[in-house]
């Protein structure tokens, strides 16, 4: 099998543009245009030029990669839906982009290649491409952007040759179905999102009408906010964020008689909803489907994250904001229903697997509630009391938050802030929790000891995975703080390298969560296997669009996949819970 590079160069602009509309609604737009086509092969192929003019039947039966083939790929089935260019079956399509994000590179072709071969890629050309049609660039022009769109696929066939061996089969799969649930789109109510956003629209507009400078400077300006408060014999807060409670109080105190003072928080908030609304309108077709994208490898652990622009579908608001619930607008036709079922305490779970506490897991497995469990190993329940959930549901909220805040090393001060405990009940939980998840504690201090001598030879610090995989922190340094030494680690987020702090709780925080991903991409590529159409997953949630009729049976054909653990780790107690929905939900 031959493999073959294949990189798209298509007209845009600020507003004919992927970022905002999404891919489909990009390929869409009325100034769209791909004019270009780059292809190199590792047979000697090496072509740029007009997509109409290459002969893609070179591609049948072949091996095909594109750095991005979220955008090419989707392209390439896209034109043929058109009637741009042929259809072929290429055996393969690959993405290099999550490939390098796999091996821990930058998922950007210039930042994978700059960490990788020490190269300066220039993408200048690529920016003084936008607004530039083909037959309006100079023969000059042209001759560049032929160039740079060689050189993309050049570089693209090369990080594949260098890396490939390290990408698991089993990961290029997961790779691909997380494509093709992007490629499926999202069943949208196109009716609500218009209602929705008219609604949003006067709201914004009755927020401006409180606004006293809104003539004079802009909405949000904070120092015309601070004048305004000043001529009212108010001293402004530092901050006006949700979050600070200082500005949360002094709201409560002043906004009912200064009324403009609540509008403007809310008028950056509802812009900021009124965003998420335009991003679904711009990216949803006239097959009232959202196509947008969920990122593959998004996080150092390998979990998804969401795709760039101001929607970002593994973090919608769960609750309703200013009548408007972007949740609900997920619904289906009449003869479809959604599927919607997610993983019971997965990364619960999964610590008590690393740790090896064989007496957890038995008693998970036989739990039919997990919190009233870990209640009765505290001592804090005795099952002859009966239902922890019906007898005591303020304990089992207190259990469930020790569970959950406390198995990565947090101090009795950071879970008195997460479960909003004083600091003497917090240092009584934390104590209880060490006390009787030891095992759990144990791993802390063993992953941690193993910095130090991955540090004194210089290699690299690597954490296995049952899965196969293995978390790769790179050569850790050592600096000293308050005069302890701490071990740092640069870990790629996005496009660039950061600078981590390395300490055991956080470690065995990344190996649960990672341990968590394996498990659940393993049951996407599981369900994809059965036929079941996942439209979008949300962490360890999958939705899944099915025919009416047989949405009973497709549930009951997910839970029974997503309480199966994988093979390679059998002895895993998993379980599930899920629903049939025609409006997708909290």
């Amino acid at each position: 099998m031959n493999t073959y590079a294949v990189d798209f160069e298509t007209y845009y602009d600020k507003e004919c543009s992927i970022k905002t509309l999404g891919t489909r609604g990009y390929f869409n737009h009325y100034d769209f245009s791909a004019y270009m086509v780059s292809v190199v092969g590792d047979e000697g192929t090496s072509y740029v030029g007009h997509p109409k003019d290459f002969n893609w039947a070179t591609l049948e039966g072949q091996r095909v990669l594109s750095h991005n083939a979220s955008f090419d790929e989707t392209l390439y089935l896209f034109g043929c839906e058109k009637n741009w260019w042929p259809r072929v079956e290429p055996a393969e399509w690959h993405c290099t982009a999550d490939l390098a994000a796999y091996c821990g590179l930058p998922r950007s072709l210039k930042g994978a290649t700059s960490e990788l071969y020490d190269l300066k890629v220039d993408k200048s050309t690529r920016d003084n491409m936008k607004g530039k049609r083909w037959e309006t660039m100079d023969p000059e022009f042209q001759a560049e952007v032929s160039e740079y769109a060689l050189k993309d696929s050049e570089l693209c066939l090369r990080l594949w040759k260098d890396l490939a061996p390290k990408w698991p089969e089993q990961e290029q799969l997961i790779s691909k179905v997380n494509r093709r649930c992007a490629q499926r789109g999202i069943p949208i109510d196109t009716k609500l999102l218009v209602k929705q956003k008219e609604e949003l629209a006067q709201k914004v507009f009755e927020a401006e009408q409180c606004i006293p400078w809104i003539d004079r400077a802009p909405t949000l300006s904070r120092n015309a906010f601070n004048e305004e408060c000043r001529r009212n014999g108010l001293e402004p807060p530092h901050s006006l964020a949700l979050s600070d409670e200082e500005a949360n109080e002094w709201i409560r105190i002043h906004g009912k008689k200064y009324r403009w003072i609540e509008s403007v928080r809310n008028f950056r908030r509802i812009n900021a909803l009124r965003r998420k609304l335009d991003s679904f309108d711009f990216a949803t077709m006239a097959d009232e489907r959202y196509y947008g994208g969920i990122m593959y490898f998004g996080a150092h652990t390998g979990r998804f994250s969401g795709a760039s622009g101001n929607l970002n579908l593994q973090n919608l608001p769960r609750e309703e904001m200013f009548g408007c619930n972007l949740r609900n607008l997920i619904a289906t036709p009449q003869d479809k229903r959604l599927i919607v079922a997610d993983l019971s305490q997965i990364e619960v779970r999964t610590l008590c697997w690393l740790a090896n506490d064989i007496d957890a897991l038995d008693e998970i497995r036989a739990s039919t509630d997990i919190y009233e469990t870990f209640a009765i190993r505290f001592d804090l329940w005795d099952a002859s009391n009966g239902p922890l959930k019906e007898k005591d549901p303020k304990l089992r909220h207190k259990v469930k938050t020790m569970v959950l805040g406390c198995g990565y090393g947090a101090s009795s001060k950071k879970f008195a802030l997460i479960s909003n405990m004083n600091e003497a009940e917090a240092e009584e939980a934390v104590d209880l929790y060490r006390t009787k998840m030891h095992k759990v504690v144990s791993l802390w201090n063993q992953t941690q000891r193993g910095l130090y001598p991955a540090w004194y030879e210089g290699s690299d610090f690597t954490l296995d995975l049952p899965s196969g995989r293995e978390l790769n922190y790179g050569r850790v340094k050592s600096i000293l703080q308050d005069g302890r030494k701490n071990f740092v680690a640069m870990v790629t987020k996005g496009s660039r390298k950061t600078p981590v702090s390395l300490y055991g709780g956080l470690l065995v925080e990344n190996l649960s969560q990672a341990l968590a991903r394996d498990v659940f991409a393993d049951i996407l590529v599981r369900l994809d296997a059965l036929g079941c159409k996942t439209v979008m997953h949300v962490h360890d949630e999958v939705v899944i669009e099915a025919n009416k009729d047989d949405a009973d049976q497709t549930l009951a054909t997910v839970l029974d996949t997503m309480k199966t653990p994988p093979a390679w780790l059998p002895e895993l107690p998993l379980d599930a819970d899920g629903e049939i929905l025609k409006r997708y939900k909290k």
